[in-house]
């Protein structure tokens, strides 16, 4: 359990407070909708209510994540933010494709959403196109992934934030402020079971270290991709998914993109039990007390 000599900073998102010393405040999850076929926004609707609910009983924020992967769900999707989002909280837009991040920009400036969006995200692939249209129509905060392909160790992690790496002309914590976003989220990029994958995790501590910056990851993706938990223990797949994101919070994580939102129902508790008990440690051995709608102020100590 760690407490860092940096200032840790604090950005509020719409409401939603992410960052600041181990144990002051609950870890913020985020769920994602939309990864396979056809939205089914019926199912998303129960999806978040249920997400809503559980933030509402352990006190850990809670943030959608919606995955973008066509041009004609976009208008779609947006919509069902507007109508089903409250006007009190933010929401995430993941994408991949440099065309579709451009159109979902332009649409949510339109709707005038951008002051409760989280862009997920800014990374080494960020095209110059890209980058003018975030210029243009800036979301209110915005997701770095620290990948770095020639060093995926949490140097190399450190270096594509403040330099480059060789591989951008500025390190992406200087693009991202040069675009106008000044809430800024790290992504630490866990990587395939075997290439490295503990360094997202061994990364936490030191970026918070040397930035002071909200920094978490979506370790899940590590257990997506481990076949041998998927073949030989299909029964323990979802929970083990969802413990993994224990680490996030005992190496002084901020936030957890926990993966599929349906996974909500065994990542809120595993995650408030943590920070519980990352909470009673923090206050007794560095004096950092938790605001009172932390875990452990709803369950234990008032």
């Amino acid at each position: 359990m760690f407490s860092f000599t940096k200032k840790q900073e604090i950005i509020d998102i719409a409401d939603t407070q992410i960052g600041g010393q181990p144990g002051y405040l609950p870890t913020v999850l985020i769920g994602g909708l939309f990864f396979k076929g056809e939205p089914d926004y019926n199912n998303a609707k129960k999806q978040i209510k249920k997400m809503y609910n559980l933030s509402e009983k352990t006190g850990n924020p809670a943030i959608p994540d919606f995955f973008i992967r066509k041009e004609e769900y976009i208008d779609k999707i947006i919509d069902f933010i507007e109508k089903n989002i409250p006007k009190n909280k933010p929401f995430s837009v993941d994408i991949i494709e440099p065309d579709l991040k451009i159109k979902t920009l332009e649409t949510l400036s339109n709707k005038k959403l951008l002051k409760r969006t989280i862009y997920n995200s800014i990374h080494v692939g960020t095209t110059e196109e890209e980058q003018k249209t975030i210029k243009k129509h800036t979301p209110e905060a915005a997701i770095i992934v620290a990948f770095n392909p020639k060093d995926k160790s949490p140097d190399g992690k450190i270096e594509i934030l403040a330099d480059g790496a060789g591989l951008t002309d500025k390190g992406l914590i200087k693009i991202t402020e040069e675009l106008g976003i000044k809430k800024i989220l790290i992504d630490t990029a866990a990587m395939a079971p075997g290439d490295y994958s503990g360094a997202s995790i061994a990364a936490i501590p030191v970026i918070k270290e040397e930035y002071g910056l909200a920094t978490g990851c979506a370790i899940h993706n590590v257990v997506e991709k481990s076949k041998w938990v998927n073949t030989l223990f299909p029964a323990a797949k979802k929970p083990v998914d969802a413990a993994s994101n224990l680490n996030i919070s005992l190496f002084g994580g901020d936030f957890a993109v926990y993966g599929p939102i349906h996974n909500s129902d065994l990542v809120f508790p595993i995650i408030a039990w943590e920070d519980i008990l990352v909470s009673e440690y923090t206050e007794r051995y560095f004096g950092v007390k938790p605001v009172e709608y932390h875990p452990r102020r709803k369950f234990f100590e008032k």
